[in-house]
């Protein structure tokens, strides 16, 4: 009988233990769990510059179609990339200045694409102080590609009564725009050729052209003699490879 009750106290004394031990754990568990205070986070707020250029577009498109430029205020620069298809020579812009800054030219004098000198826009704040800004104009206009008239073993003749037809890739439909001219051997310009007629369709990539001689305005290329084709759509310009002469 004494043996039993000593066995049931140890199986007790074991049982108390190991809830002892579990309660222990949990509280060594708890105990390494602290919340701790982030350090507070400080906003730097810095007056902006009065003379910057807020925004800057170009409306020529229409004012829901746009054409937002990249302006960069800390290098005072304005990059407007227009595409090529719109064939502008000059641009209408609208331009957004904090309260009291003006800008010289005014936003309504209209921006030359293809200026020969930097085109630039001054600021002035109400304090006096002033920016100067300068325009990137960059034409997004793919590689203009023409298909030689000759070939490495036969050199193209024409009449100057007869037409030319140029073919190739990615010339713009515009005459006015795209324009033809025959060119010696170091790029100089002989002769502009005249586009063949009204309706053609350019936009096919292939444009006929004559030389357009008139009794005030003779031809004066030489028979016999190398030229090249050279062609200029809005802001490129290329020249075949293979020369081409006249006959007469």
């Amino acid at each position: 009988m004494n043996t039993k009750i000593i066995k049931f106290k140890t199986s007790l004394l074991f049982t108390a233990f190991a809830l002892f031990s579990l309660l222990t754990a949990c509280t060594s568990e708890e105990d390494r769990w602290t919340d701790v205070k982030e350090d507070p986070v400080t906003e730097i707020i810095t007056d902006l510059d009065a003379k910057r250029i807020i925004s800057f577009k170009v409306t020529n498109p229409g004012e829901e179609q746009a054409i937002y430029s990249a302006v960069n205020n800390l290098e005072k620069t304005i990059t407007v990339y227009l595409p090529s298809y719109y064939q502008y020579e000059y641009l209408e812009t609208a331009i957004a200045l904090p309260e009291k800054t003006t800008i010289s030219p005014a936003a309504t004098e209209l921006l030359p694409v293809f200026s020969k000198t930097p085109v630039t826009y001054t600021t002035k704040a109400a304090d006096g102080t002033t920016a100067v800004y300068t325009v990137n104009i960059i034409i997004q206009q793919p590689q203009l590609i023409l298909k030689e008239l000759s070939t490495a073993t036969t050199v193209y003749t024409v009449n100057t009564g007869a037409s030319i037809t140029v073919k190739g890739e990615n010339f713009l439909p515009s005459y006015e725009i795209t324009k033809v001219f025959v060119v010696d051997a170091q790029g100089n310009k002989k002769w502009q050729m005249q586009q063949y007629n009204e309706g053609l369709n350019i936009a096919s990539f292939y444009a006929m052209y004559v030389f357009g001689a008139t009794a005030d305005s003779p031809i004066t290329l030489l028979p016999d003699t190398d030229y090249w084709i050279m062609m200029e759509s809005y802001n490129l310009s290329t020249t075949m490879k293979l020369p081409f002469r006249i006959t007469n």
